[in-house]
């Protein structure tokens, strides 16, 4: 095994204990939407909000 499998192998390990322990329901509410989630649901949510983000301010950035 290579040093690329080992880590994706631990990086999936981890994703998956973090998973496990977040399967707690939590209600979010914004603006006027009101919705119960898993707690690793929503924080997978956000970060998937925050990247995209991300990358369409460097897109828009670097075509200036």
């Amino acid at each position: 095994m290579n040093l690329k499998s080992v880590i994706g192998i631990v990086l999936i390990a981890l994703v998956l204990v973090f998973t496990v322990q977040n399967l707690e329901i939590v209600q979010v509410r914004f603006l006027l939407w009101d919705v119960n989630m898993p707690r690793a649901l929503m924080i997978f949510v956000v970060f998937l909000l925050g990247v995209s983000t991300g990358w369409l301010l460097r897109t828009v950035n670097r075509r200036r």
